[in-house]
């Protein structure tokens, strides 16, 4: 039955007409499992329909109309979303004009390169499913979304162009009402920066401070939002003058290869910060006093432990990349970070790799630090430049907070990033990513929604108990049984997930930035773990 449970999906639901890929509903819109009528529905269209797949397109194109038309459907539930049938239809017709390119190009292939008939049929099919889409998001559920009405004053049949211009249009008008309430709640001076904003997106930005930051905006008036990530806490405001390249976008720049940080970069910001070099020299230096070289293996295994058992991993924080909404800015900087701020490394126990190569696994800890510890004094800075900034860097996201950033391993430098952890040197240069929080967040995208709705209903008791208290700004609301939040302010942005991630990083938080959530509101007893958590939050 499970792979009929996949299929069922395909097909708009006739009694309660839910779209495609979207689960049935009950009347007051509970999730609920397929209705009898999808699922005698779809056994019947998939049949047909793979039977059609090995004929020609005009053929296969006469078979599924004939199909769509015949879906007997409940009228009363269906009134008023005659747009369900023909989003089916688009969605049928994109895969049959893309298989009749593939057989013209098929039919000339003895004579002619058939190419441009494959590539014209297949631009064909794009541009249905992208008029699919629109009309879905114009009638459908997600009719939420913003559009410019003054564009579309008086059409009352929008070409797709002419909609798609609408939604950008709208999207870029709803972005700057939502990010004009942002900085209300940045209530400290951060620094002052010199940036500049080219019509495609792309950003730069330096601090007085020698910070370079490169990435990208949606809109220049999302500048601000991207270096605020760099600042000192989430409550820090950036004093930006910022110069722009072009005129004003009316829609949403798209942000395609922005530039990022590069090695040049990350060289400047290791030799910059010249304090964080010579206090992570100096602990190098330390630990070649006090473990003899005989010892050093041994000293590592029980550094290890230690370094395991007061300060395991956190979860990898991921709720941005989960959430339906595209990103709109995103920026990268290079610098020394606290070593002990750095909360999570790919590999979830300190010191254990799972690699298929045995020299990238376990044994290279030990082996690294006997390399490291027998390096002389005078060739340390050099040692430490090479294997940290001339060779690819540690790639670090930002996850800033009321009182400093954690960071988490996102792609390269696990091995050296676990080396430095369970060794205790203070700092490490690295290359920064931030990804700027997400407008709005539904508990669909925060939880397993496999867990039930018990789940469910916690996270969004949650949200409203973080919004009463002052721990998040925005507003909530619900679509059917799920919570939704349009978020403004996050000053601990691990608090938007389910228990186990904001337990976990509150106790990772205070360890590295002791009293500063019992300072942000948040009382001693909840975070003692994750069941005092839930006693405060849920009650």
């Amino acid at each position: 039955m499970a792979d009929w449970d996949w299929n069922v999906l395909d097909w708009t639901c006739p009694r309660c007409a839910a779209p495609r890929t979207t689960r049935c509903t009950t009347k007051d819109g509970r999730p609920r499992p397929p209705h009898l009528a999808r699922r005698l529905t779809s056994i019947l269209l998939h049949l047909a329909v793979r039977r059609g797949l090995g004929q020609p397109p005009a053929e296969r194109a006469q078979i599924i109309r004939a199909l769509t038309t015949a879906q007997e459907s409940d009228t009363s539930a269906r009134a008023g979303s005659l747009w369900h049938e023909a989003t089916e239809e688009l969605y049928q017709w994109d895969q049959v004009v893309a298989a009749a390119g593939r057989h013209a190009a098929a039919a000339v292939e003895g004579h002619l390169d058939g190419g441009e008939l494959r590539d014209a049929a297949q631009q064909a099919a794009d541009r249905i499913t992208q008029a699919r889409k629109l009309l879905h998001e114009w009638h459908g559920e997600r009719a939420e979304y913003p559009l410019d009405e003054e564009l579309l004053a008086h059409v009352l049949r929008p070409a797709p162009s002419l909609l798609a211009l609408a939604r950008r249009r709208g999207d870029l008008q709803q972005l700057e009402a939502d990010l004009a309430r942002r900085p209300v709640h940045l209530d400290r001076p951060g620094g002052t920066w010199a940036a500049t904003w080219h019509k495609d997106g792309t950003l730069t930005a330096h601090r007085d401070d020698g910070l370079r930051v490169r990435g990208w905006s949606a809109t220049p008036d999302a500048t601000g939002q991207a270096l605020q990530s760099f600042e000192a806490t989430t409550r820090h405001s950036p004093k930006i003058t910022l110069t722009l390249h072009g005129e004003r976008p009316d829609i949403p720049a798209t942000g395609d290869d922005s530039p990022g940080i590069d090695q040049m970069d990350v060289l400047r910001a290791f030799d910059a910060d010249r304090a964080a070099l010579d206090a992570t020299v100096a602990a190098i230096t330390q630990l070649q006093r006090t473990w003899p070289k005989h010892e050093i293996d041994d000293r590592v295994r029980a550094s290890t432990a230690r370094l395991q058992a007061h300060a395991p991993q956190s979860p990898h924080f991921n709720l941005d990349n989960r959430q339906q909404e595209h990103a709109w800015a995103a920026a990268e900087s290079a610098a020394w970070v606290p070593t002990d701020a750095i909360v999570a490394a790919i590999d979830e126990v300190w010191g254990d790799f799972d690699r298929s190569e045995v020299s990238r696994g376990p044994v290279w800890i030990p082996r690294a630090a006997r390399e490291l510890l027998t390096t002389k004094p005078e060739r340390l800075a050099p040692f430490l430049r090479h294997h940290l900034a001339e060779n690819p860097p540690v790639y670090l996201s930002v996850i800033n907070g009321p009182a400093g950033p954690l960071y988490n391993v996102s792609s390269g430098g696990a091995h050296r990033t676990h080396l430095f952890r369970i060794l205790g040197l203070p700092w490490m240069i690295a290359k920064l990513h931030a990804r700027i929080p997400a407008r709005r967040f539904d508990v669909a995208s925060v939880i397993d929604t496999a867990k039930g709705m018990d789940e469910a209903e916690y996270v969004g008791r949650g949200w409203r108990t973080l919004l009463e208290r002052g721990l998040l700004h925005g507003r909530l609301h619900y679509e059917g049984a799920f919570a939704v939040l349009d978020l403004d302010h996050a000053p601990a942005p691990w608090l938007l997930g389910d228990a186990a991630l904001a337990s976990a990083y509150n106790t990772a938080y205070e360890r590295v930035y002791p009293g500063a959530l019992t300072e942000l509101g948040i009382p001693d007893t909840a975070l003692t773990g994750r069941k005092a958590w839930e006693q405060w939050l849920y009650g």
